[in-house]
């Protein structure tokens, strides 16, 4: 007689939506108090301290004229072929940057004097250009494989510790000598947020999984269902 019972309450419509949106969202409502806390703090912090903006001088940009550039020559001089070219300010100086199959590297100008791969010199004089006075080198490594607070960048990469607020790490490119991540404590505060967020638990990238599929599909059905019951809630009742 239970069974019976139990099968004719689910029959009834009003019932079987008020326990499909319960025990959904006792499923959810971890997660719905993760999507909330996270997507309130992200949007509460400064988009361009979470970039690490602050941490940089503030260093007019110029704009550099490339017409003059000979990119068969240049091809000659280095014996493979150019597949990009273009001219920027590098601390003090212009320099050219340069594209092949195999690599990018930079060169002065305009005496074509190869400057990459970077040195840890180079990588002290691009961080005293670059950085705030506020801060001051504590380490520097030369990594071969890319941490994850750095992922997708290309290795090898300059990371250099600084002293001083949020425990800033900053990355160079040992080919470019640019400076291609700043990372800082609020930086990793947003990024395990973001985590939360996307719940794309190992990469922190991917927001184009199943777990968030059937997540977020779960979280539509709840809100249909809590509709579906407002709808019974609001009925108006026929009179006996």
């Amino acid at each position: 007689m239970l069974l019976i019972q139990n099968m004719y309450d689910l029959m009834r419509p009003q019932l079987f939506f008020r326990k499909t949106h319960k025990w959904i969202g006792l499923i959810l409502v971890i997660q719905f108090i993760l999507w909330f806390f996270s997507g309130f703090l992200m949007s509460w912090m400064p988009i361009e301290e979470i970039h690490g903006d602050h941490l940089l001088n503030d260093i007019p940009t110029r704009t550099i004229d490339p017409d003059y550039l000979d990119l068969s020559g240049i091809a000659k001089k280095i014996k493979e072929p150019v597949l990009s070219a273009r001219i920027k300010p590098w601390l003090e100086q212009q320099v050219l940057e340069l594209k092949t199959n195999n690599q990018t590297q930079i060169y002065t100008l305009p005496d074509f004097k190869l400057l990459s791969p970077l040195n840890e010199q180079q990588v002290r004089s691009v961080i005293k250009f670059h950085i705030i006075p506020d801060y001051e080198i504590n380490q520097i490594n030369l990594l071969d494989e890319v941490p994850t607070e750095a992922r997708g960048r290309k290795a090898p990469l300059w990371q250099v510790q600084l002293d001083g607020p949020e425990n800033p790490r900053i990355y160079i490119s040992t080919s470019t000598g640019e400076i291609v991540a700043k990372r800082t404590d609020r930086w990793r505060l947003f990024d395990f947020l973001w985590m939360l967020h996307i719940m794309d638990y190992d990469e922190r990238e991917d927001f184009n999984h199943p777990l968030l599929y059937i997540t977020a599909f779960s979280a539509l059905i709840f809100t249909l269902t809590g509709l579906v019951l407002l709808y019974f809630t609001l009925k108006p009742r026929k009179s006996v």
